[in-house]
């Protein structure tokens, strides 16, 4: 669905969805903006989009990015990056992140992607997947500085020298057009972590030695909270990932808003009495004489059993009220206690995204980060599209 904020709004009950995450493109514009002035001159944005655009849907979230003068895109794998290229064109410059099997080289030539190399043997394989069917591949190079997940080693001196000399090699292939070289920071969501420093300076001694050598690579090393934290190392881009959708790694004084907005509505109320129990195992028990409303929502679509007890907004014609959740979340409902108020079945309930915090709240009660709640939205929500100003929602 593709509506604006009026429009959906005024959809009669019975062309609701059950539950559906609203995504406000015109904020996801609004936080780009907003991001792109803190960027050093030189530096250009990657706009991450991977895990479905951290669950707020890809395609539709990388067109209003590439309206925006966006033109750097990351994602995480070759199916990512196959179909963000079909959503946008020849144009942008498409990033896959991870791991692609060298037996598919001639699809990333296919789609014009540009393939991370995660290590020496991997190049390898790849240079020889591309020599055997006669390729020529995108290529970035990854270092591993300190977060001992993926890339060419560069933790030692003599890691650092044989990486450059790796690197050099490579360069020189004429099967590979090596575009650019990363890292990721372990720690860059505290400033001044002695890690995050060691893992900058290891980075730019490689790039220091390919320099010297005429080698000149796009490089990029601050992800969403190292870009925040760190702009004297914005280099050449930097990675933009949870803060495009309003979500923040770091506290800041950004006017960054929620993008996704997950909401549901009243199916069902009842009357509960005193002493009764609501919900498997009879978690909660009723003080009083209680109207419990269900919701048509639960952990299959990415609404947590770890969420029960969560407070939530119910909204109806006398105003917005604050709610708790009792009972545990079920498969594909849960129940929210609305005593004392006018509730009415159909009324809609916003679980997140009215306020920054609401998020971060959820992720502590699940023992979790708040990337986490927005990639679990399952597909069996839809996503509806709407344009308004961020500050109104």
């Amino acid at each position: 669905m593709n509506l604006s904020a009026r429009a959906y709004e005024n959809l009669p009950l019975p062309e609701l969805p059950r539950s559906w995450a609203e995504i406000n493109l015109e904020a996801l514009r609004q936080n780009y903006r907003t991001l792109c002035k803190t960027l050093q001159k030189r530096t250009d944005p990657i706009a991450v989009v991977k895990a479905d655009a951290y669950g707020h849907g890809m395609a539709a979230c990388a067109k209003a990015l590439a309206g925006e003068g966006c033109s750097r895109f990351a994602v995480s794998c070759l199916e990512e990056g196959i179909a963000l290229r079909r959503a946008l064109g020849k144009t942008a410059q498409i990033l896959i992140l991870g791991y692609t099997d060298p037996a598919l080289a001639a699809r990333i030539a296919e789609f014009d992607l540009s393939q991370t190399l995660l290590s020496v043997a991997y190049a390898k394989e790849l240079c020889r997947a591309a020599k055997r069917s006669n390729l020529r591949l995108r290529v970035q190079y990854a270092l591993d500085t300190g977060m001992n997940r993926i890339g060419f080693s560069a933790q030692s001196e003599r890691d650092i020298s044989r990486a450059a000399n790796k690197i050099l090699h490579f360069c020189k292939e004429p099967v590979f057009l090596s575009e650019g070289m990363f890292t990721h920071f372990a720690c860059a969501d505290s400033r001044g972590d002695a890690l995050t420093d060691l893992q900058a300076e290891r980075f730019l001694q490689v790039r220091k030695r390919l320099c010297q050598k005429g080698i000149r690579l796009f490089c990029h090393i601050c992800n969403s909270a190292g870009a925040l934290l760190y702009p004297e190392r914005h280099l050449d881009g930097v990675r933009l990932g949870i803060v495009l959708w309003g979500i923040l790694p770091v506290k800041t004084n950004l006017p960054l808003v929620p993008v996704m907005r997950l909401c549901t509505r009243v199916v069902h109320l009842h009357r509960v009495a005193a002493g009764e129990r609501v919900g498997y195992g009879g978690t909660f028990c009723a003080r009083r004489e209680s109207l419990i409303a269900t919701l048509p929502i639960g952990y299959a679509d990415g609404w947590l059993r770890a969420y029960e007890g969560a407070k939530v907004t119910v909204e109806t014609k006398e105003g917005s009220f604050r709610v708790p959740l009792v009972g545990r979340i079920c498969m594909d409902q849960c129940m929210a206690d609305v005593t004392g108020l006018h509730i009415k079945v159909g009324d809609r309930v916003v679980l997140f995204g009215k306020d920054p915090g609401e998020l971060k709240k959820l992720s502590e009660l699940a023992n979790t980060i708040p990337y986490e709640p927005i990639c679990l939205i399952s597909p069996r929500v839809p996503r509806v599209y709407v344009e308004e100003k961020g500050e109104s929602r």
